[in-house]
């Protein structure tokens, strides 16, 4: 599909319009989810437990379940890695992919 100058900078106009429009939203939502998890900290019944045993804040409503936890994730230090191993054990251990990126500025 090939299009004219003028339709590609109707295109990235729209795009950007739509990137900005994106996070506007995201910012409203972020906002909503803060409100959403002050009032599972702030509610006394909201205090549970998960079927691990694990505490949890909790709410359900009519059409919905609210639930916020605790999640714990671990990173692993590439420079430190790296340090412990050899060139050639470092190099087994990585997963290389290639994709294609589309940068507008």
């Amino acid at each position: 599909m090939c299009i004219t100058k003028i339709e590609l900078e109707k295109k990235i106009e729209w795009l950007r319009s739509l990137k900005a429009l994106k996070e506007e939203t995201e910012a409203e939502i972020r906002a909503l989810e803060n409100s959403i998890i002050e009032f599972l900290n702030d509610t006394e019944e909201c205090e549970t437990t998960d079927k691990k045993g694990k505490p949890i804040r909790q709410y359900i409503g009519t059409d919905y379940k609210a639930t916020y936890s605790m999640q714990t994730r671990e990173n692993v230090k590439k420079e430190e890695v790296k340090k412990l191993l050899t060139d050639k054990q470092y190099e087994q251990c990585i997963s290389k992919s290639s994709f294609g990126i589309l940068r507008i500025k």
